[in-house]
């Protein structure tokens, strides 16, 4: 069937309609007339499948990726990287309409639209790596992934040749972590087993750990080769990486964003929830009299204790646990929370606080939008912001900021 991309959705595809119907169809434009096939009907709406493109658009290119459109991982490689940046602001405009908000939205591009992720996470499978299929849920054997830095495209070839020779009956996972002098790789096990080491590894730091998700205190790190000093480079401060602990994925865009929270931030007390390791909190620090962090992973806390100033204080708690004590001294809050977003009782211990300036870091419009539904019916946003922290994918980092009525 001939249909008209006439809309944009929330993960990057475009819409039509069709007998009253609404259709996503992924890897289109707006404008475009593309023939579809349904590849999957549901009783609101239908997912379509590209056949032919009638009419293409002028920001059309062809995607590099040979795994595009298979893994799902990104979403408009099939646009020049300018034409995304406009999508994603419509995008986000969408969604902000929904918790009340039609001004503008500014947006910084990041400097790399490929080899930008400083850590990715592969999949084992019967000794391969590769991903999951966010589109089809099949397991796909990759041999590089375009979005990854070039020296974690190396350790993936690295890890491939020693999978070839030793197999694991409890490996899940293998991640990739670069930092200043090099890249880590952290094997992830459900349950240990006997690690067969090779000097096809010497050239990385190497750790082994068991549970289900690396980033959790429930995970053990329980054994290292090659130990090293890991650290990276955020505005002229250095700082040591964890295994396990959060690190924004693009340290370009991260650096802008951290600026813009700093410059943005204008308090004798600051908190900053949902802190991880410490490297925001550093740098308002330099600006702020005081600065209070809360962040519930031990491992993270612990690495923000080392390199806490004196004016700063780190609560190794959930910030709903604790947000009532520090929210009665302070009068501004940074808030950076998971894709989960905020518990309810956050947001109620901050409006009925002294609190008068927030500002919300979000890698999820759609729980922040929910929160800022919430936060407005006392505070009003004064700006929004994109940093596009993942180029090609329909995720982006948003900064909102909020002052009370």
């Amino acid at each position: 069937m001939l249909v008209k991309i006439i809309d944009i959705s929330y993960n990057g595809s475009g819409v039509a309609k069709r007998a009253g119907k609404t259709i996503f169809i992924p890897q289109t434009d707006i404008g475009e007339e593309v023939e579809v096939e349904i590849a999957k009907s549901m009783s609101k709406f239908d997912i379509g499948r590209v056949v032919k493109v009638v009419k293409a658009s002028p920001f059309r290119t062809s995607p590099p990726c040979p795994y595009y459109g298979k893994c799902g991982g990104c979403s408009f490689q099939h646009l020049t990287y300018e034409r995304e940046l406009s999508l994603k602001k419509q995008i986000l405009q969408n969604e902000l309409k929904k918790a009340g908000y039609i001004g503008d939205i500014d947006i910084e591009s990041s400097e790399d639209s490929y080899y930008y992720r400083n850590k990715i996470k592969l999949t084992y499978k019967q000794g391969q790596l590769g991903y999951i299929s966010a589109l089809s849920h099949n397991f796909i054997n990759i041999k590089s992934c375009l979005l990854a830095e070039s020296d974690i495209l190396n350790a993936i070839h690295t890890v491939e040749e020693y999978l070839k020779k030793y197999s694991y009956s409890h490996l899940k996972s293998v991640y990739f972590r670069k930092f200043n002098d090099g890249v880590m790789i952290i094997f992830l096990f459900s349950k240990r087993e006997k690690f067969l080491y090779s000097n096809l590894l010497d050239e990385y730091p190497i750790f082994l750990a068991e549970g289900e998700v690396l980033e959790s205190d429930k995970t053990k790190l329980y054994k290292e080769y090659n130990a090293t000093k890991m650290r990276y480079e955020i505005l002229d401060e250095a700082f040591d990486i964890d295994a396990k602990s959060f690190l924004q994925v693009n340290i370009g865009v991260a650096e802008k964003l951290y600026d813009f929270v700093v410059k943005n931030v204008d308090s004798k007390t600051v908190i900053n929830a949902y802190s991880g390791q410490g490297v925001l909190s550093k740098l308002l620090a330099k600006k702020a009299h005081k600065v209070i962090g809360i962040e519930m992973q031990s491992s993270a806390h612990k690495i923000a204790e080392t390199i806490k100033t004196d004016n700063m204080i780190n609560y190794n708690a959930k910030v709903e646990e604790v947000i009532s004590k520090p929210s009665k001294e302070a009068d501004f809050i940074v808030l950076d929370p998971a894709r989960e977003g905020c518990k309810e009782k956050v947001l109620e211990e901050i409006i009925k606080s002294n609190i008068k300036n927030i500002i919300y870091i979000s890698c999820n419009f759609s729980t922040l939008t929910r929160d800022l539904k919430h936060l407005t019916k006392f505070y009003k946003i004064q700006k929004v912001k994109i940093f596009d922290m993942f180029p090609r994918t329909s995720n982006m980092e948003t900064c909102v900021i909020l002052e009370k009525f």
